[in-house]
């Protein structure tokens, strides 16, 4: 027999062994882990078919089974298939997308120096929580009467949920009965909770122990140890752990039980992965889901228009959630005007009195503020020149951290920040605009007795901080927390309850189509951290949201301060239709980068040639190509890009292209990545 098999390097598909191992002539099948020997050198494989037929020629045998690593069944070997097709990616690079690196290496697995041993992977090190209060316990399984009809639905049939729950409806507590009840009925269950950002995992995974103290859990993210990742994919893909709390790298871990897929947030743009194999865990967890006959539910305050479009063609089921399960009603919403002096300080003047007032009845203030650093331009009044990274075309941010640097956001190039014009010497040098450094040290000085934490990438760069910080905010060691879009995404803050939005108008002047739709999702979201424990006492402040604004009655605004996200998204939807956007065409893009411009330009204009001569061969008319567009940066890291754009209505068109041009995308000195069904634009 002939043994198909797949390795993790670039421009390789299959590869033909015999299907014997050299030294004990055992034979390998679909699912087996293998090594094998590729150009002299030793890689660890998957065998994804075998073939009853004498090779033409003589092949090279297996060099080693790899018992250690569990077998993956047939439905796990369609599911990568699936995503190979579907993304335009060669299967080893999709089979290896989230193999843990321990497990890639052949020398772990072949003589003295082997390490990955069966007996070290027997066992789950199962971590109990250090302190359960008995007062959360009692809070466990209590379901109000839209929750409890909710799981009723999900139970009906394992058609995709959309759980459209607003903010603080509890959308935590259906997920956790419907992990219950599985484990219940079927103790040899899995279940996937995927969540959009690392650093929602540690307040999770903390409610899973408390939960559920006795199942066997773990998270798969990329902070991750490689040896835990290793262990933990091997005990996941034997059954021994029961639930995995992960990112979007977890999708392909090989689960053989796997029963339940519940997608968080599922609007978050971060379930695309935006380098390299460019897949979206969402719409893989649902082929998946249906692939192996389970439930899934999808999550959300703001859901994607996308999902809001299966639901209207009757592929999801819709099931909402519309009152807090405290019982209260949302913030309240007040719009201010920014003046002179917001635009001095940062905040307005009745801002901070607000700001003050619920600091001095002891609870926490949120600011929001989607942009990192101290100032986000530096620029020269005289001749009007900005700086410039060296390697992007791209603005240099201002940090002022210890010494003042001016940072790339995009390669991470950095310089001392000047004081003379690079262009006229003149030192007329200005800095434009406020990220949430300058926040930070504005407000140090307006709220002398407050106690700030700012939270942002540049803050929490490892994951042992993000946990302090959190630790902090919990034990009230925090007046006010100031950050970027980190903070809106599902956190339970039990004492917020103001939350304050600033420069929102920045983010509604993006050129992607989906910027108006993502700005109103992540307002949604963050005014959904106030007030979420707050009680029907007389003595405790209403929960506020403070939106800071130029234009203070904008459609879009007046759309926010009603939390009216139905009606806004059904005016998306309608505009979306009218000029033929997703979720109403399919779109392809072919991102193109080279080190020279003219040389970029030259292969984009011969490839969108090629791509218009296939589309005239094959008379497939709902197809058509558009560009070379430009990219933001249009240079990065010292390389200029280009892009294409493919649309159609009916998908299988659309890839039928995309297969003609796989050839194409492989040769030549300029890089090609087809991404479909992007996200950013």
């Amino acid at each position: 027999m002939i043994a198909q098999v797949v390795i993790d390097l670039p421009g390789i598909e299959k590869l033909s062994y015999y299907s014997k191992t050299l030294n004990d002539l055992e034979v390998v099948f679909p699912g087996d882990w293998v090594v094998v020997e590729v150009k002299k050198k030793l890689h660890v494989g998957l065998v994804v078919e075998t073939l009853r037929e004498t090779p033409p020629y003589k092949l090279k045998g297996i060099t080693k089974r790899l018992s250690s690593i569990p077998k993956v069944d047939k439905k796990w070997i369609d599911f990568v298939i699936f995503a190979s097709r579907y993304y335009h990616r060669p299967l080893g690079q999709v089979a290896f997308n989230s193999f843990p690196s321990p497990l890639k290496n052949p020398a772990n697995f072949l003589g003295k120096q082997q390490i990955i041993d069966k007996k070290y992977f027997s066992e789950v090190s199962q971590k109990r929580p250090s302190q359960i209060k008995k007062d959360d316990v009692t809070l466990q399984w209590f379901l109000n009467k839209e929750q409890k009809r909710c799981c009723v639905r999900i139970k009906e049939n394992n058609k995709p949920k959309l759980l459209f729950g607003i903010t603080g409806s509890g959308k935590t507590r259906v997920y956790f009965s419907e992990i219950r009840d599985l484990l219940k009925e079927d103790k040899d269950s899995q279940i996937l909770y995927l969540v959009p950002e690392i650093g929602l995992t540690p307040q999770l995974k903390q409610s899973i122990e408390l939960y559920f103290p006795d199942i066997k859990h773990e998270i798969y993210t990329s902070t991750q140890t490689p040896l835990n990742r290793a262990k933990t994919w091997i005990l996941a893909s034997s059954g021994k752990i029961r639930l995995i709390l992960g990112t979007r790298i977890a999708t392909f871990l090989p689960m053989p039980a796997l029963k339940l897929i519940i997608i968080d947030e599922e609007h978050d743009s971060s379930f695309k992965q935006h380098e390299g194999f460019r897949f979206s865990a969402r719409d893989l967890s649902i082929f998946q889901a249906k692939n192996l006959n389970a439930k899934i539910i999808l999550g959300s305050a703001t859901p994607s228009l996308e999902s809001l479009a299966q639901v209207t063609k009757g592929h999801y089921d819709l099931l909402k959630l519309e009152k807090r399960a405290t019982g209260r009603p949302v913030s309240k919403v007040t719009v201010i005007k920014k003046t002179s002096f917001s635009f001095e300080n940062g905040l307005s003047e009745q801002t901070l009195d607000s700001i003050r007032k619920h600091i001095n009845a002891s609870n926490q203030v949120l600011i929001y503020l989607n942009r990192k650093g101290w100032a986000p331009v530096l620029t020269c009044t005289s001749c009007g020149w900005s700086s410039t990274c060296v390697n992007c075309s791209a603005n240099l941010v201002l940090h002022k951290n210890g010494s003042q640097i001016l940072m790339c956001h995009f390669c991470g190039y950095s310089e001392d920040r000047i004081e003379n014009c690079r262009v006229c010497n003149s030192n007329a040098l200005k800095l434009i605009g406020m990220g949430t450094e300058k926040l930070e040290e504005k407000l140090t000085h307006l709220l002398p007795n407050a106690r700030i934490l700012r939270i942002d990438r540049n803050t929490i760069q490892k994951k042992k901080q993000f946990r302090e910080y959190l630790t902090k905010i919990k034990n009230k060691e925090v007046d006010v927390l100031i950050g970027t879009q980190i903070l809106t995404k599902g956190h339970d803050f039990e004492s917020v309850t103001l939350v304050v939005a600033v420069d929102i108008e920045s983010n509604l002047k993006h050129p992607d189509f989906r910027a108006s739709e993502r700005a109103f999702q992540a307002l949604m979201q963050v005014a959904g951290r106030a007030g979420r424990h707050v009680t029907d006492s007389k003595d405790v402040l209403e929960p506020e949201f403070i939106l800071e604004v130029l234009d203070t009655d904008s459609a879009f605004i007046q759309c926010v301060t009603k939390y009216e996200y139905t009606d806004f998204a059904n005016k998306l939807i309608d505009e979306r239709r009218q000029w033929n956007l997703p979720p109403f065409t399919n779109i392809a893009i072919i991102d193109l980068s080279y080190s020279d411009q003219s040389v970029l330009k030259t292969y984009t204009d011969h490839l969108l040639g090629k791509v218009n001569h296939e589309i005239n061969i094959e008379k497939i008319k709902t197809v058509t190509a558009n560009g070379p567009l430009k990219v933001y940066p249009e240079r990065l890291k010292k390389t200029y890009r280009s892009r294409l754009i493919l649309e159609s209505k009916k998908r299988s068109d659309l890839h039928s292209i995309l297969f003609k041009l796989r050839t194409n995308l492989l040769k030549g000195p300029v890089k090609a990545v087809v991404d479909v069904d992007p996200v950013d634009f």
